[in-house]
């Protein structure tokens, strides 16, 4: 038993808190973000949103989608640009309380639904993080499989298999995911507040050979003509509701970032970094890549007769057509840098959420570096190829993800904007006194949970119909083809119902009296007067000068050695 507790000292994260019976085990990176690693700039959020647009998925999500609607291409087309240009308002929306007080989703979304009921909502989110992130795996590995075609010809085409069939995966595909596995395995050992330098680089790179491909489906094809991929749907519901799932199709695919912006906002030197500059990457990168998109998949089905659904078919098939040295130099920068930068939305969309996630669960044995690296070796136990070989059953159980992701979003903002104002009283996400104001009831928001749940439950019955399509109505499989939308929608209206009702308490009980309006506490950081500062965030006026000095210091770049010298002996001060 010795050797037992000896290595659990070992391998425990030492943290104050631990022998607090008042406070909730934490660690340094479930704690507030100190002023001095809040390191993103106003390019680092445009540009994460140009690194996560152009990815594998993103270039077929427009041809997918006609693939399955009956809608005519124009209106496939402006549905998209709705629906990018409504989910950017809630990109920004869901980033103002991480930027406000400089915390995560583990640790807010305890204000929502109670400081022990939090640890559930943090595991739903961290359940799906962790299959999608295999699967992103998986993915990655078979564009650089096709950059190894690339390389070596029919030498790799042509590598036996040695596996049984019931491995689901040959011996080529395999190494192909392995390779792939330890070029995306370096950076699992980068922070959050580090990782923007990646993103970056993704940023300027993915676009200029994601325009390459278009170029060369576009002179291939001779253009996308009549825009046809051969794809003639006829449909049992109305357009509007057509209209409604295309939006919701969207929706689905971006709302697990939207879900994930607090643990990313709160890395924001300004809070006003996260709103227009996210805009400004957001908007045009999506859409752009939504058009582009169809319009290539079209021109080469002209072109080859084949429409190519995924991105690796996609090269392969160029490949196949055009053997040549050029097209083998082209198709490698293509499936190379499409193989990197899977990895860098693998690690925004999938990585940092569940590593915050198991920081939130597990904050003595986990940091987030530490999830980080755990779940990349999760990837090989969860064996995302056998997962992929029964894809149309099991992706239907991930779509299924957004029916329950947007009813968690809609009573978070709920809460956050309406039933709050936008305050939130920081150090009470970590404490358990029966006196914190996210105690609830033993801990537990029951009316909250209740109201997500009943929200999610309108969508099930269509869920069920995917599944057995001979039961229940037409009606049923348009709720769940609209699910995110109306689950969002109840969520928020359950939720914002309740709270007028039974009106949770908003600040501790010594402090109840506290001025109510609109995000009163931001500007103390969402500390009183009379609480400890957290990682050197505080009530104070020094412990907020680390952020005038930053803002100054971008004003007045004459003055930025001598202000950064001020900021460093602020924050010596108050972490001493």
């Amino acid at each position: 038993m010795d050797y037992l507790k000896k290595f659990d000292r070992f391998i425990s994260v030492r943290d104050d808190s631990e022998n607090d019976q008042d406070k909730l085990r934490a660690n340094h990176d479930l704690k507030p973000t100190p002023p001095k690693e809040r390191t993103w700039r106003i390019y680092n959020y445009i540009f994460i949103w140009f690194q996560s647009s152009f990815n594998i998925n993103g270039w077929n999500t427009g041809a997918s989608i006609i693939k399955t609607s009956s809608l005519s291409l124009g209106e496939v087309i402006g549905a998209g640009v709705v629906s990018y240009c409504v989910s950017c308002f809630f990109v920004v929306s869901n980033a103002r309380p991480g930027s406000d007080y400089h915390v995560g989703y583990p640790a807010l979304i305890r204000s929502v639904y109670g400081v022990k009921l939090g640890y559930f909502m943090v595991f739903v989110r961290m359940f799906v993080a962790t299959l999608w992130f295999s699967i992103m795996t998986y993915y990655g590995g078979m564009v650089l499989d096709v950059a190894m075609r690339c390389l070596f010809g029919h030498k790799w085409v042509n590598i036996p298999n040695i596996l049984p069939e019931s491995s689901g995966i040959t011996s080529r595909y395999l190494l192909s995911f392995f390779l792939f596995w330890c070029l995306q395995f370096p950076l699992m050992f980068c922070h959050p507040k580090f990782i923007r330098h990646f993103f970056t680089f993704k940023a300027i790179t993915l676009p200029i050979v994601t325009v390459g491909l278009f170029i060369f489906c576009m002179v291939k094809g001779g253009g996308p003509g009549n825009w046809s991929i051969g794809i003639h749907n006829t449909s049992t519901t109305s357009k509007g509701n057509q209209w409604m799932s295309v939006i919701n199709s969207v929706f689905g695919t971006v709302s697990p970032v939207i879900i994930n912006q607090p643990d990313i906002a709160r890395y924001a030197k300004r809070k006003q970094d996260t709103v227009i500059p996210q805009a400004i990457g957001y908007i045009p990168s999506e859409i752009f890549v939504y058009i582009i998109g169809i319009a290539g998949t079209a021109s080469l089905y002209r072109a080859y007769g084949v429409v190519y659904w995924n991105m690796w078919d996609l090269l392969n098939g160029i490949l196949d057509n055009e053997w040549s040295a050029g097209a083998r130099t082209g198709v490698w920068f293509v499936a190379f840098f499409y193989s990197l930068g899977n990895a860098g939305t693998n690690i925004f969309a999938n990585s940092i959420p569940f590593s915050c996630d198991l920081c939130g669960l597990l904050p003595k044995y986990f940091t987030i570096v530490r999830a980080q690296i755990f779940v990349s070796f999760l990837a090989w136990a969860i064996v995302p190829w056998k997962i992929i070989s029964n894809a149309e059953n099991f992706i239907t159980f991930l779509d299924s993800y957004s029916i329950f992701v947007g009813p968690l979003l809609g009573t978070m903002l709920a809460d956050f904007y309406f039933i709050r104002k936008g305050n939130i009283h920081v150090p009470s996400l970590y404490t358990k006194n029966p006196s914190n104001p996210y105690y609830y009831f033993k801990g537990f928001n029951i009316w909250g949970f209740l109201c997500w749940a009943c929200a999610a439950v309108i969508a099930i019955p269509g869920l069920y119909k995917v599944y057995h399509p001979n039961v229940l109505s037409q009606a049923a499989l348009d709720i769940y083809n609209s699910g995110w939308l109306y689950t969002f929608l109840a969520g928020f209206f359950f939720y914002l119902t309740c709270g007028y009702i039974f009106k949770p308490k908003l600040y501790p009980e010594r402090h109840a009296n506290t001025p109510k309006t609109w995000e009163y506490m931001v500007q103390y950081n969402g500390f009183f007067e009379d609480d400890k500062p957290i990682n050197g965030v505080g009530y104070s006026d020094s412990a907020c000068v680390g952020e005038i000095s930053i803002e100054n210091s971008q004003e007045n770049s004459s003055n930025d050695e001598n202000l950064e010298k001020g900021k460093n002996i602020v924050l010596t001060t108050v972490e001493t």
